[in-house]
């Protein structure tokens, strides 16, 4: 077996590969892209690789690994980092000994090709497999990167509003994105994520870049809070991902079935958007459907929850929101009067044995980290 970077040739065949898993947790979901296998990454930046693990006909594949490459500040300094993402190995044991035989190679040549100064990867943390794959003491004969917890956050998802909800803010005036407003809405995007590590829009140039890349998503789509003196105190972007990437649920566990079954009984009464029936009950695949908040910055939780209340109110009967919430975020927690769910993840920093570790994973909860739901 080999280890090759891919090519648009093997699209096709890296989206049939990828297709075959189903990620366990919570909800046992697989992931589909009708636009094909790269289409999520190319919003992402503009550089990109993927390889993956094969025979040496090149006629089969049995692993895959995607790192995403860009500029952001750590601790106020800008580096060159990596994210690590949608490791999918298929689950024989002479493919696993292959595969961490070429990982630790393959980590080096993607540091010296992209010269990288950090490799980061996202895990969640209900699914003990990944857990017990990467995180959990493994043997040490094994030339494996170690997992070092750098920020803990959450993935939540926002359903419905208690008949009792306080209302939105009346002294704020809402309005669309628009050619008028656009370069004092990139503004106060680049000076939110400029307090945030690992952010990709911490300069407005960065931001007008990745604007401009992002399909789908124009600046009518953005829903700004304004102050009364015209300045922007709040923004974020209701985004529907389903032409990129979809989640088809196949199994919820029985936290996750009971909450499913609570949303279908809030929803007779008009409080809650309802969660898609699994594939094991309807036979086929049905994706959520929801809308992620993307570029979500605000200046107080006030502010927030009444964008809450503007975006909820736009989406169709059968969507929910669903944002990041950094752990020590406390603008961003899920306001009590909405009916909410949460997932926990964890951002990994990626170290070799014997590598000294970085400054920033000492101990400190200072620091924000910002993530784009699209991301992970």
């Amino acid at each position: 077996m080999k280890v090759v970077r891919t090519t648009a040739v093997h699209d096709a065949d890296l989206n049939e590969f990828y297709q075959k898993f189903t990620l366990s947790g919570n909800l046992e979901i697989k992931v589909a892209r009708p636009c094909g296998f790269s289409a999520p990454y190319e919003l992402q930046s503009p550089e990109f690789a993927t390889y993956m693990l094969t025979d040496d006909a090149e006629k089969e594949i049995f692993g895959c690994v995607t790192f995403i490459v860009f500029d952001a500040p750590i601790d106020g300094e800008i580096k060159r980092i990596a994210y690590g993402k949608d490791l999918r190995i298929t689950y024989q044991r002479q493919v696993i000994k292959e595969w961490s035989q070429h990982f630790a190679p393959l980590l080096d040549a993607v540091q010296a090709e992209f010269n990288i100064d950090h490799i980061f990867s996202i895990l969640n943390m209900t699914e003990a497999q990944s857990l017990n794959a990467f995180i959990r003491p493994r043997s040490v004969k094994r030339e494996l990167p170690r997992y070092h917890l750098y920020r803990r956050f959450q993935v939540i998802s926002l359903h419905g509003k208690w008949p009792w909800s306080s209302p939105p803010l009346p002294h704020l005036h809402l309005q669309a994105g628009s050619e008028a407003n656009r370069e004092q809405l990139i503004e106060y995007i680049a000076r939110k994520s400029a307090l945030k590590n690992l952010s990709p829009t911490s300069t407005p140039q960065k931001v007008d870049e990745v604007l401009s890349r992002w399909r789908a998503l124009s600046l009518d789509d953005f829903i700004i809070a304004m102050d009364s003196k015209e300045r922007i105190v709040g923004c974020m972007a209701p985004w529907d991902q389903s032409p990129f990437q979809d989640f088809i649920p196949y199994k919820y566990d029985s936290k996750a079935h009971n909450f499913r079954q609570f949303l279908k009984f809030g929803n007779l009464f008009g409080w809650t958007r309802p969660l898609t029936k699994p594939v094991h009950r309807l036979g086929i695949e049905v994706p959520l459907h929801f809308r992620y908040l993307q570029f979500l910055h605000v200046d107080n939780p006030d502010i927030f929850e009444t964008l809450l209340h503007a975006a909820f109110d736009h989406l169709r009967p059968t969507e929910f929101l669903s944002y990041v919430q950094m752990r020590n975020d406390i603008a961003l927690r899920a306001p009590k009067n909405w009916i909410s769910g949460k997932i926990p993840f964890g951002v990994y920093s990626l170290i070799r044995p014997g590598q000294e570790m970085p400054s920033f994973l000492h101990p400190s909860h200072d620091q924000l980290v910002n993530l784009e739901p699209f991301y992970l």
